[in-house]
This record gives C-alpha cells, structure tokens and sequence, in this order.
C-alpha cells in the first residue's frame, strides 16, 4: 500500500511538471488579435498598361478563421493608355497646326479606402491561402500637363472634350468594390508575408473601371 502510494503521488508530479510548459506557452502565447501591414505591387487595367501601388492595412480577426479589414492604396496613375494616347494625339495636332511644340501628358492619381472581411482556409501549417471581399470608395485627381505652360487639364476639356468634367479642375471620389484573394505565410509569432490578389471595380468613372492588382506585403501581427 505504502509502494502504490508513492508511485501515485510520482505519477502525480511529473504530470504535473510535463504539463506546466505547455500551460505556460498558452498564456505567454495568445492568439494574434490583429495586425498592420504594408504592401507593394502593380496594377493593371484591361487595356493594358501597369503602374506602381503602395497600400496599408489594419486587420483584427474575429475569429480564427475571419478577419475583418480595412485597406488604404494609393495609385500613381489610373489614367487609361487609350485615354493617355488620345492626349498625345491632340498634342501632335496642335504641333502641326501652330507650328510650336505642345507636349501633352495625362496623370490620374487615386486613392482608396475599402473595408471587409477575409476567409482563411482552417490549416495547421504556417501558410493559409484565404478569399475575401470589401467595398468603400476611390479618390482621383486628374491632371493634364504641357511642358511650357503647365496644366491644362480644363483647357483639353473644354476646348476638345476629352475627359470629364467632374474630373476637369477637382477630385471625384466614386464607389468601389473588390474580391480578394491571397495567400499568408506566418513566418514567426509576430511577423507574416502576405502575396495577394486584388479585383476592384469602380463606379461612375469613365464608364466603369476595373483593376486587378497583384501585391506582396509584410506585415505585424499583436
């Protein structure tokens, strides 16, 4: 009786002491609550042409497997080529009909603000594909240039009709909405990288205008 016992309270301790570490790493790892990142990539419009995008982005996960979002990217130059060749175009006619150079250049600069939700796939490895979907609005400022005299962004619009005239000497800020999709890899307890896949389309701006962007990130997570 003495021997069972003490082979008890044995059994006793060292379960105990196996399971302390465990018990311990719980509580001094927590589940990420949230996180920021920062991305880089390029986008692209269906008549062809790409440009440089930086975005950032706060995520907090409401569960294990969803996280809610909210996006900001700014767009170097959302201007169409066909647009951009058609303000060369008139660049070359006022040339050879006034006999001095014009050299016209087109810039739609954006940004965007969108919230939403993402879908991670339930794994137990570091690396968790997920899809997503956001919608909120897109700021562009357009700008026509001439070397010698600067903008004339109102002047093409008026004088030639191209463009638009909510875009002629301010910003218009259109709806938007996206679908996502990516993958992130959890590289360590703080710290992922996250190579995404972005559809957006926007409202009431020449017609409609849809980009896809592709973008790796690196971002923190707390």
């Amino acid at each position: 009786m003495h021997a069972y016992k003490t082979l008890s309270i044995l059994l006793v301790g060292m379960t105990l002491a196996l399971t302390a570490p465990v018990r311990a790493q719980e509580v001094a790892e927590p589940a990420p609550r949230g996180s920021i990142s920062a991305f880089s990539g390029f986008e692209f419009v269906p008549s062809g042409g790409a440009d440089v995008v930086f975005a950032a982005e706060y995520a907090e996960h409401v569960d294990r497997d969803v996280q809610a979002y909210v996006a900001f990217t700014y767009f170097e130059n959302l201007m169409s080529p066909s647009l951009q060749d058609e303000i060369a175009a008139l660049g070359t006619a006022l040339t050879a009909a006034s006999g001095v150079t014009w050299d016209l250049h087109g810039r739609d600069r954006g940004a965007s603000l969108l919230a939403g939700a993402k879908f991670f796939n339930r794994s137990g490895s570091r690396a968790r594909p997920y899809v997503g979907a956001g919608a909120g609005v897109l700021n562009v400022r357009r700008t026509i240039r001439d070397v010698r005299i600067g903008d004339v962004t109102r002047a093409v619009f008026n004088d030639y009709g191209i463009g638009r005239a909510a875009l002629t000497d301010t910003s218009d800020t259109v709806p938007l909405v996206e679908v996502l999709a990516g993958l992130g890899y959890f590289a360590a307890r703080h710290t992922y990288v996250d190579i995404g896949y972005r559809y957006r389309r926007a409202f009431r701006l020449d017609d409609g205008l849809n980009l896809s962007q592709v973008a790796v990130g690196v971002g923190y997570r707390f």
